[in-house]
């Protein structure tokens, strides 16, 4: 009886021992089942960890890159700033220019005009010289008329007879010297053509155009000589007018050797002497610089 119960007492906590067993091993499956779920989630961490740890340092190169696009962009900021500065003051200095030109373009337009005024007046003022000069031609034309004629007579009448050419043809012979100096001292002296001329201030006539001949000669050859005029009182007509000529053949020659010099005109006695001189009143070696004048 007592072995029964023993046998039966054994067999329940046999029971008992398997269904433990049984238990304990399904907590066991259920704890490897758990562990491996752990393991599996400790995997994927280090997985998501790894990716963070690479998406960090993809973000750190980004970084430096975005950070050397912002220093470049600062650069270029910077220098288009420097441009739009640049370029407004390109743009006063330009405005500045076209105000200058714009003042320039002014008085050119107020130069051309006075130019076309005084263009017009020398046309006018030319054209009346011309039509002296064609008036001074006819009489000097018909003075020779006249002087031919009386050269063509079998003889001379007497002294007291003889009609007064020679005043007539000198006058007609100076009124072609001055048309032609008016003419040259428009054409080649004056800085105003349309002025009243070189004779309008009354001096000697012969002084007038000795000295607008040497003006020209200033001015188109360059050799400076100064008029000297020491002669009293006015000298008739012939005498002027032979003068003149005399003068004239002086300049043109002394032109082409002398700079600088001076052109004496004085008397000596009843003669007129013109003297070309140097500088400082040097005699110069060029042939015929002393002319000697008597009186006709």
């Amino acid at each position: 009886m007592i072995l029964a119960v023993a046998l039966g007492v054994a067999v329940v906590v046999a029971a008992a021992a398997v269904v433990r067993a049984r238990a304990l091993a399904t907590a066991l499956s259920e704890q490897r089942s758990r562990a491996d779920g752990a393991e599996a989630a400790v995997a994927a961490g280090l997985d998501r960890e790894a990716a963070l740890d690479e998406r960090l340092d993809d973000a750190a190169v980004e970084r430096v890159e975005l950070e050397r696009s912002i220093a470049e962009l600062d650069e270029e900021r910077t220098r288009l700033q420097a441009s739009v500065e640049d370029s407004s003051g390109e743009v006063a200095r330009l405005d500045d220019q076209l105000a200058v030109l714009r003042d320039d373009l002014a008085n050119a337009q107020e130069a051309a005009r006075e130019a076309d005024g005084a263009a017009v007046a020398a046309v006018a003022q030319a054209d009346a010289t011309h039509l002296d000069l064609i008036r001074a031609r006819g009489e000097a034309e018909a003075l020779r008329t006249e002087l031919d004629e009386l050269r063509a007579a079998p003889e001379p009448p007497p002294d007291d007879e003889r009609p007064e050419v020679a005043p007539l043809l000198v006058e007609g012979l100076w009124s072609l010297e001055r048309t032609r100096t008016e003419r040259t001292w428009r054409q080649s002296v004056s800085l105003d053509p349309t002025g009243p001329g070189p004779f309008a201030g009354g001096d000697d006539p012969a002084r007038v155009a000795i000295e607008v001949e040497a003006a020209s000669v200033r001015e188109e050859v360059g050799s400076v000589i100064e008029v000297d005029w020491q002669v009293d009182g006015p000298i008739p007509l012939g005498d002027g007018l032979l003068l003149v000529r005399s003068a004239q053949e002086l300049l043109a020659r002394a032109s082409r050797t002398v700079e600088d010099g001076v052109l004496l005109v004085a008397r000596d006695g009843d003669d007129l002497v013109v003297s070309l001189l140097g500088p400082d009143r040097e005699s110069i070696d060029l042939d015929g610089s002393v002319v000697r004048l008597a009186p006709g």
